[in-house]
Parts: structure tokens; C-alpha cells; sequence
């Protein structure tokens, strides 16, 4: 590896999360349709329904606000359709973009418990940190209430650059923002379509974040805490 300057991460799913878990998103697609929902049911595979439907490249699914929200209230009103939910398709819809608002909202996000300590240990290190995500243009605030921000050089929204992972374009953009050379930087993620191969596709050594170790042998590091980065840089 050579030697690095920066650290580059994913935002969802790798430095924060979301708090809501399936049965509070029950609860509150239930209260928007006035009925009753099992709270003990799965919601669909976001990541099967997303590859599934939109191939590799995503085709712009998180490349503007509009694409962003159309997605995930495509998602949720799938995951109703699978309920069996008997009401117009309309009204399932209307409920889930009020899903996507309530998930615009920061409280409904945290930090991962190591998340602002790795990004404090690596800043007194002083190499430079960021962040490249499939996100909304909502992500700078959602960042900046939770402090993440503190120590981040700059936040690459697909959304707000108009492309998406894994296409190198956004990766581009990053680099050429921050000017640094791929081979300066770590990308660090928690899906290897978007995150692994397209930091790959640009040079960057990419990194799968795997905290439940539940990732199949993959070709690149990967670990299991973002404190575990910090070794990486030493070796």
C-alpha cells in the first residue's frame, strides 16, 4: 500500500446508521394508512431490490433528490404490497414518501459508537478525511447534527454532484475536489458492488466494513470496526 494521505467513507451503514428498526417503520406506515400492521414482519432486501431492479451501475438512482425519494418509496411501498396491504397504490405510495421525510429528519440517524473517535484518532494524524455517498442533499445536515462533520474535509452527495456508485464519475469528482491521487487515498464502505469496485475502478484501495462478520471471502481488507483502519495506515 502506498502512503496515505487520506480516508475516504461511505456514510450509510458505515459511519452512521439509522435508528428506526423494522417495527417502528411498521408503526409509522401503519399510523399514515389508518390500519394495522404485523410489526414482527421482514421488510424487503434493500440491496436485492435495489440491484435487482436498477443493474450495477444503479441508472441514477441516488443522482438527484427526486431519484433518491422515487427509490425508496418504490421500496416501502413494495415492502406493503408484500404485506398484502388492499388499498389503492397511490395511497401506499403517499405513505411511503412520508417514510423517505421522516428519514430526512437527523434524529432518525446516529453515529456508529466508534464512528467520531476514529474520525478524531485519524484527523490528529493529520491525514485528510471525507465522505463519498449514495445520499440525498439532506446528508450535510444529517452529518453536521450528529458531529461527524467535525473532522470531514468535505461530503460528496450523489445527489448534489449528479451521479452515483459505483461509477467512477463521483469517485472522480471526490479525488479532484480534494486533489489527491487514487493511490494516496482508502475507501472505505459496506457494500462491494458500490463501494469495493467502484473505489477500485478509480485506483483507490477500497475497504468493506463487515461489523456483523457476515460477508462472504472477498478480494480486498476488510474490517470489522473503523478503529481497525488506523492499523491499516501503520501497516
Amino acid at each position: 500500500m502506498d502512503t496515505i494521505r487520506a480516508i475516504l467513507y461511505d456514510a450509510g451503514r458505515t459511519l452512521v446508521r439509522p435508528k428506526p428498526q423494522a417495527p417502528e417503520i411498521w408503526d409509522f406506515l401503519a399510523a399514515q394508512l389508518g390500519i394495522e400492521l404485523a410489526r414482527e414482519r421482514k421488510l424487503p432486501n434493500v440491496g436485492h431490490f435495489f440491484y435487482d431492479r436498477l443493474g450495477r451501475d444503479g441508472l441514477g438512482a441516488y443522482d438527484s433528490d427526486a431519484h433518491a425519494r422515487s427509490f425508496w418509496a418504490e421500496y416501502y411501498t413494495q415492502a406493503l404490497l408484500d404485506a398484502d396491504v388492499d388499498l389503492p397504490r397511490e395511497t401506499l405510495l403517499s405513505a411511503s414518501h412520508a417514510v423517505y421525510d421522516w428519514y430526512q429528519q437527523p434524529e432518525q440517524w446516529e453515529p456508529y459508537p466508534e464512528a467520531l473517535e476514529t474520525l478524531r484518532l485519524v484527523h490528529e494524524r493529520g491525514l485528510r478525511q471525507g465522505v463519498i455517498s449514495d445520499w440525498g442533499t439532506d446528508l450535510v445536515s444529517i452529518l453536521h447534527a450528529h458531529e461527524v462533520t467535525d473532522h470531514l474535509d468535505f461530503v460528496v452527495a450523489s445527489a448534489a454532484v449528479g451521479t452515483a456508485k459505483p461509477h467512477p464519475d463521483i469517485f472522480r469528482f471526490a479525488l479532484a475536489r480534494a486533489k489527491l491521487e487514487p493511490a494516496e487515498v482508502i475507501y472505505v464502505g459496506d457494500s462491494y458492488i458500490s463501494d469495493v469496485l467502484g473505489a477500485r475502478g478509480v485506483g483507490i484501495t477500497p475497504v468493506l466494513i463487515d461489523r456483523e462478520g457476515t460477508a462472504p471471502a472477498v478480494d480486498c481488507h476488510v474490517v470489522a470496526s473503523l478503529l481497525e483502519l488506523l492499523g491499516l495506515i501503520d501497516a
